[in-house]
Formats: C-alpha cells, sequence, structure tokens
C-alpha cells in the first residue's frame, strides 16, 4: 500500500471520526439551548394541593426532552451500526454498573404507581424514564466516538461556541437586557398560535436575574460547575489562537454569571472541586500533599470557631446556609389544624389558641376564642375585624370575607400572614391558594434534622422527604413522581416559608441523592455513585502517573474537576433535562480522554 493510499485512509477515519461527534455536540451544546411553547394537560387538576386548571405551558423542559429522546435513539443506532460493522466498543466495569443503574431506573418505572409520569414526564420536571436512559447512553456513546485528539478537539471546539452563546444571553440578563423578555426573543420560543399576542408570554424573572435558556438560576450552579474548569484547562491544553479565545470568553462568562447572579452555591462547588482537584495533583509528591492536607485542615479548623465565636462570621455562615430568616422567626405561629369545632393556632412556645367562628342569618361574624387550658381571650370588633388579645399581645384578627357567589369565610391573620378559613358540614376547612377546601390535621411526618430554612428552605423539604427513603430500598416511586409521593399538604409552613397568593407545590427534593433514591431506589442510587466516584478514581490515578503538561491530562484535570463541582452541587440541586445532559456527556468523555490517556503511555 502506497504512503499516499495510507495517508488518505487515516484522513477519511479521521473525518468519520469527527463526525461520530455530532451527536455529542447537539447533546451538550444545542439541547440546552432549547426553549418552545409547549401546551399540555398536568393531570394534576384532581388533586388538592393542584390548581383546578390543569393546563400548563412549558417553554423550558418539554422540548428539550423531546430532543433528548431523539438524540438517544440515534446515537444507539449508530453504535449498532458500528458493532455490526465489527468495531470495537469501549468495555469497563463501570459502564456495566451504568447498566445496572439504568435497569433500577426502568425497573422503578414498571413499578411505578404513577407510570404515565415516570414514562410521559411530569409537570415541571420531563425527566422521564426513557431521557434518564438517554443520558447513559449520551456517556457511552461519547466514549466510544472520541478515539482520537481530531475528535476530542472539534467536540470542545463545536461545543463551546453554542455554550458561549447560552452564557452571554444570561450575562446580558444578569445586567437587565433579558432576550426572551422582547418580542423577537419570544418569537424565538413560541409556536405561530402565539404571535398575534405575544404579551401574553411572560417568563416571570426578578430583572437582572440570569436564567438563559436553562428555567431556574440554581441550574446555573450545576452548569458553570461543569463548564468553568473545562474552560480554564482548555486554554493551557490547546494551543491554536482561536481555541484559546474561545476558552478566555468561555471563562470569562463564567465567572462574570457566578459573582452577577452571586451564586453562593456555584461558588461553593467550585472551591470545593478546586480543592480535590489541586490535592490529586500534589498527591504525586508525598510531602507537598501532606502539606495541603495540614493547610487544609487548619483552615477548615479555624473557619469552625471562628463561625461558632465571632459574631460577623457566624452571621455571614448563616446567611450562606440560610435564607432569609425572618419568615419563621419574626412571627410566633408554627402551625393550623381545622378540627370539627375550631380552628387551631399552634404556637412556637407550644401554646395554642382555638378558635370557633360563625355567621349569622345577617350575615355578622360572630368569633370566639380559648387557650389550650381553657381561659377565655379577649375577641373585640374593631370595625373591620375581630382582633383576638391574649391580655399580653394580640394572636390574630379575624376578618369576615365573601366568594363571588356570596359566600361566607373568613382570613385570619397571624404572623405577618394571612390564611383563609370557611366553615363546612364537616367541621371548618382551609381554603388554599388555588381555591380548594381541606383538612389540615398536622399528620405529616418530618424528620427534624434540618432547620427549615437551611440552604433557602431546603431544610423543610429534606426533612420532609427523608421519612419516604424507607420505602424506597429497593425501587423507587418511579422518575418523575417526586411531586406525587411527597406530602404536598404542608400549606401552612410552605406560606410561612414562601409568601405567595397560590399553592406552591415541590416538585423535586433540590436534592440529587435524595431524588435518585425517592425515584430510583437506593440500589440505583448506589449504582449511580459508583460511576461517579469510579470516574473519580479512575482519573485520579491517571493524574498521578503522568506528566500534567501533557494536554490529554490538562483536559482529564478539567473534567475531573468539572464532575466534582457538579457532583458537589448536587447537595442543594436536582438532575434535570438543562444541564444532566452535558453532565453525562462530559462523564463519557472523561472515560474517553483516560483512555487516550492510556494508548499514550502505551506507545
Amino acid at each position: 500500500m502506497s504512503s499516499k493510499t495510507i495517508k488518505d485512509n487515516k484522513r477519511k477515519y479521521r473525518e468519520e471520526a469527527s463526525a461520530g461527534i455530532i451527536l455529542s455536540v447537539i447533546a451538550a451544546g444545542i439541547i440546552p439551548l432549547i426553549m418552545r411553547t409547549y401546551t399540555y394537560d398536568s393531570h394534576l387538576s384532581d388533586y388538592q394541593w393542584f390548581s383546578t386548571d390543569g393546563t400548563v405551558v412549558d417553554i423550558f423542559l418539554a422540548a428539550k426532552s423531546f430532543v433528548i429522546i431523539a438524540v438517544g435513539i440515534l446515537m444507539a443506532i449508530v453504535l449498532i451500526y458500528k458493532a455490526a460493522n465489527y468495531d470495537k466498543l469501549p468495555k469497563s466495569r463501570l459502564f456495566i454498573v451504568m447498566a445496572a443503574y439504568g435497569a433500577m431506573v426502568l425497573i422503578s418505572g414498571l413499578a411505578s404507581k404513577w407510570k404515565g409520569f415516570a414514562f410521559g414526564g411530569s409537570y415541571e420536571m420531563f425527566e422521564s424514564v426513557l431521557v434518564i436512559l438517554c443520558y447513559l447512553m449520551f456517556a457511552y456513546y461519547t466514549c466510544a466516538v472520541t478515539e482520537n485528539r481530531t475528535t476530542l478537539l472539534a467536540f470542545l471546539k463545536w461545543t463551546g461556541i453554542f455554550v458561549l452563546v447560552l452564557m452571554l444571553i444570561g450575562v446580558f440578563q444578569g445586567f437587565g437586557a433579558d432576550l426572551f423578555a422582547t418580542k423577537f426573543g419570544k418569537v424565538l420560543f413560541s409556536g405561530p398560535s402565539y404571535w398575534s399576542n405575544l404579551d401574553s408570554l411572560v417568563i416571570r424573572m426578578p430583572k437582572g436575574t440570569s436564567y438563559s435558556t436553562l428555567y431556574n438560576p440554581n441550574f446555573f450552579s450545576l452548569y458553570l460547575g461543569l463548564i468553568l474548569p473545562l474552560s480554564v484547562a482548555s486554554f493551557f491544553a490547546i494551543k491554536k489562537r482561536t481555541a484559546r479565545i474561545l476558552s478566555a470568553a468561555l471563562a470569562a462568562c463564567s465567572v462574570i454569571l457566578l459573582f452577577t447572579d452571586i451564586s453562593i452555591t456555584g461558588v461553593m462547588c467550585l472551591v470545593i472541586s478546586g480543592i480535590i482537584t489541586l490535592l490529586v495533583v500534589l498527591s504525586r509528591k508525598r510531602k507537598l500533599f501532606i502539606a495541603a492536607c495540614s493547610a487544609l485542615a487548619a483552615v477548615i479548623l479555624v473557619g469552625i470557631i471562628l463561625s461558632l465565636t465571632v459574631s460577623p462570621v457566624k452571621s455571614l455562615a448563616q446567611r450562606m446556609l440560610t435564607a432569609d430568616p425572618t419568615p419563621l422567626t419574626a412571627g410566633t405561629l408554627k402551625d393550623i389544624e381545622t378540627n370539627k369545632n375550631d380552628v387551631t393556632l399552634d404556637m412556637k412556645d407550644g401554646s395554642k389558641c382555638r378558635i370557633v367562628f360563625s355567621f349569622d342569618n345577617s350575615g355578622q361574624l360572630n368569633v370566639t376564642a380559648e387557650g389550650d387550658d381553657g381561659s377565655k381571650y379577649d375577641c373585640q370588633w374593631d370595625g373591620s375585624a375581630v382582633q383576638i388579645n391574649d391580655g399580653d399581645e394580640n394572636l390574630a384578627s379575624v376578618v369576615p370575607k365573601n366568594t363571588e357567589d356570596g359566600t361566607p369565610y373568613v382570613a385570619i391573620n397571624t404572623s405577618g400572614r394571612e390564611f383563609w378559613f370557611i366553615q363546612t358540614e364537616e367541621g371548618y376547612g382551609y381554603i388554599t391558594g388555588a381555591g380548594k377546601v381541606v383538612k389540615l390535621n398536622n399528620h405529616i411526618r418530618t424528620a427534624g434534622l434540618f432547620p427549615e430554612d437551611f440552604f433557602s428552605n431546603r431544610g423543610i423539604i429534606w426533612n420532609r422527604t427523608i421519612p419516604l427513603l424507607g420505602r424506597h430500598i429497593l425501587i423507587g416511586s418511579g422518575s418523575n413522581t417526586f411531586l406525587m409521593d411527597y406530602p404536598q399538604d404542608n400549606y401552612i409552613m410552605k406560606d410561612l416559608l414562601i409568601e405567595s397568593e397560590t399553592t406552591s407545590v415541590d416538585v423535586k427534593p433540590h436534592n440529587l441523592f435524595l431524588q435518585q433514591w425517592v425515584e430510583n431506589g437506593l440500589l440505583a442510587l448506589i449504582f449511580y455513585l459508583v460511576v461517579v466516584i469510579g470516574y473519580m478514581v479512575q482519573t485520579a490515578g491517571l493524574i498521578r502517573k503522568n506528566d500534567i503538561k501533557e494536554p490529554l491530562v490538562i483536559i482529564s484535570i478539567g473534567i475531573f474537576a468539572g464532575i466534582c463541582a457538579h457532583t458537589a452541587a448536587g447537595i442543594a440541586n436536582d438532575s434535570n433535562v438543562c444541564t444532566s445532559p452535558v453532565m453525562w456527556i462530559l462523564l463519557g468523555l472523561g472515560f474517553a480522554v483516560n483512555n487516550l490517556i492510556r494508548k499514550a503511555q502505551k506507545s
């Protein structure tokens, strides 16, 4: 065979390899950019905790999930074609564990009481069983087609361009210029049926909030955790000027977004990731590693001491780990119960105020109130409301109101909040923000491990999620079904924490690991952690054994740091169709880069 033929064959192979990465570029670069209006029936209107109107318009999630499934199917077809042509596909024990994770996701979905949600997606999620299986396909496919440096560089270049577009949208939003608040921007994501009434399309985000095409500003902490380390690594690994400019632009946008939106979670996760990555690099030399570990331990110890003893530091730590402390601390109310004969206010000091109200034939409001010891409270009409006083302080005011059809009800104002109640044949009922009458019986189990406002009110959700874990040791409730399994009828506490005119629905636990356990089962969570931690251990070993000045090793360090940051961010965020495709693609790319490093070692 002539040298010209050999060169032509190599060129052809490189072109085929680069073409194969197109689907990975679509998954990591284009899918997060997708927005499209999609109107659907949530099938939740029959539940007391949801609105009476089950029709929902989605903009950010549904379209992404549809494309994820389509791309996953195309990837499977390509892999089948490669296998049929005897192309060598990657093998690893971790891929077997990944398949086991996928099997548990599938089994949990098939066994779910809510199969329609598990396989079809649900309100504000659309991360169905099929979507998660496609994530796994993303990782394996990317590892399979990234067979040389040419393919790796092509992926980084083209994906980087799309990521830069997404980030620029977010940067402009952070400075008050929101593309999607303009008519042009609305045309981009809406169907023709909306074009005659674009003003009806409103994305409710505070001005200056960066959300880009990722739906939730919190998702940026997951996204930036993946992108920033790889951007920095690419800047040092790739010598081409255009590639370095792109990498520098991505890194700069990431930093701007972190501090424009003041993402404390994002910064904390990147710091944790940076520390882990630095320790792995320093572990190449024993003395440096011991010195770094000692310094880290000293810093942590000093930080703990300062946060416990120095008021300004303690205050800063509280602001970082909790929400605005006023919602729960300003008032004296803890909870409310509706009974057959009264409405009972449960106070934080352990006392109770039992309120009895009724309307006579003339519509006059009558109110009596007493303590849990039977002592009568003073109830005085002041011209607009009945003021309830225990002798020391005003406990509540009861305001008469009427529905549109003239039915009388009351608003009880206490602890700076207003709660609506009505008298029915079954006793007293609470009127939700959705206008439905429900009973408040104080039956919700809670772990009580976290302050309710811990990590921006995540504590209340985690405390009520933990009791669910025991029944999901083997299999979960099914993908997308957290909102069905979770006790949504915690109306009073939600109103105390989130001042809203409508009923709040918790669609996710705001913790990736709790989400995996509840929806897919403990076994699935273990398999997931084995894959992610297994990749970290594998990569750390290669970093320790190879020259960190080598471009492939630098890229490997960047991906490693990104996966570490994403895993750390999972403590306060969930898996979602906006950022998870990027994570799984980079995980597959990380395995591929590790394979390329091993090949370079052998050559």
